[in-house]
């Protein structure tokens, strides 16, 4: 199958086309890893793990916007299954997805609603995470500004009314006026929402003290989640979950169902350029079947390439436009 960097959006439920394909599989090619847990780790406790996704928006807005308006246009075509079963599309581009409207809706009351907008922020966000435990995100982040958002008067029933209450570090921290459970971290660099759990303020506290280096992180504790990020954590969008065997509905993704007996799995999708898009697999899982694996890995995809090494599992994967 072929797709490009609009068919990945379009999977991701944006809007969707029905495309052509000839995909071609090499199994033990050699894969690479860039040897370094990404950027974006810094910020993952051993606690948050289970489930993560990373948008580096600063390189998808562009896209995301633009299928957005397209989609106003285009009538709505089935997604071929192809895209739907494979583990190295779907959980990713479903992420671009899940993340946007997280902003969008979730954030709005407490008046974030419109983080991601230029024209509504001074404000700029070039990096979104999405853990079970917090929302985080990264770029030049002006606390005053912020700080008039959350403290201001609400305009609407809905919006929560914070307070700054404390600090953690570089971080100011934000509590609603009322008994709602919610917490929020301002620095200049990062801002962070715990919207849930019983002690917000401690989970902001963990997650900070793991970026600042004060506590251990993820990939420290964990060498099989520390070789996932390293080998399949550099992407545009990352999806990745750890602590398996997973129960089918405890899955990040549906497409990830035949790999719920792994220790964990990381996805991530790059657009390359305006005609091409890659993707990067990496599983933790015992007895690896490698003719089911070659079934399921990539088969959307133009190229592929799986290495099996042990209870190591690698995928790459491109796929490009055709006019």
């Amino acid at each position: 199958m072929t797709a490009s960097r609009r068919a990945v959006l379009e999977r991701a439920g944006i809007t969707t086309v029905a495309v052509a394909t000839a995909g071609r599989l090499t199994i033990d090619a050699g894969t690479t890893s860039d040897d370094e847990p990404p950027e974006f780790s810094r910020w993952l406790s051993p606690e948050d793990v289970v489930e993560f996704t990373f948008v580096d928006w600063a390189s998808v807005e562009e896209d995301v916007r633009g299928e957005l308006e397209q989609a106003q246009a285009d009538e709505e075509i089935d997604v071929p299954p192809e895209y739907e079963n494979d583990p190295m599309v779907a959980p990713a581009s479903d992420g671009v997805l899940s993340t946007y409207l997280f902003v969008g809706l979730d954030l709005v009351e407490f008046g974030l609603g419109r983080l991601l907008d230029d024209e509504a922020f001074e404000s700029t966000v070039d990096g979104l995470l999405r853990t079970g435990r917090a929302f985080v995100a990264t770029g030049e982040i002006d606390p005053d500004e912020i700080d008039e958002r959350l403290t201001g008067e609400p305009e609407f029933e809905f919006v929560v009314q914070m307070e700054r209450t404390d600090e953690i570090g570089e971080y100011d921290v934000y509590t609603p006026i009322d008994d709602r459970e919610a917490a929020i971290a301002v620095g200049t660099d990062a801002l962070l929402v715990v919207d849930e759990g019983d002690d917000p303020r401690a989970v902001l506290e963990s997650i900070v003290d793991v970026a600042e280096g004060d506590t251990e992180r993820a990939t420290d504790d964990s060498e099989p989640f520390a070789w996932l990020l390293e080998t399949a954590g550099h992407g545009d969008v990352v999806v990745g979950q750890y602590g398996g065997p997973f129960d089918a509905e405890d899955l990040v993704h549906p497409a990830l169902d035949p790999l719920a007996g792994a220790a964990g799995f990381v996805s991530s999708l790059t657009l390359e350029d305006e005609m091409t898009s890659s993707g990067t697999f990496a599983s933790v899982l015992d007895d690896p079947d490698e003719a089911a694996l070659e079934d399921l890995l990539g088969v959307s995809a133009d190229e592929r390439a799986i290495d099996v090494d042990g209870d190591r599992v690698t995928a790459t994967g491109t796929w490009r436009e055709v006019n």
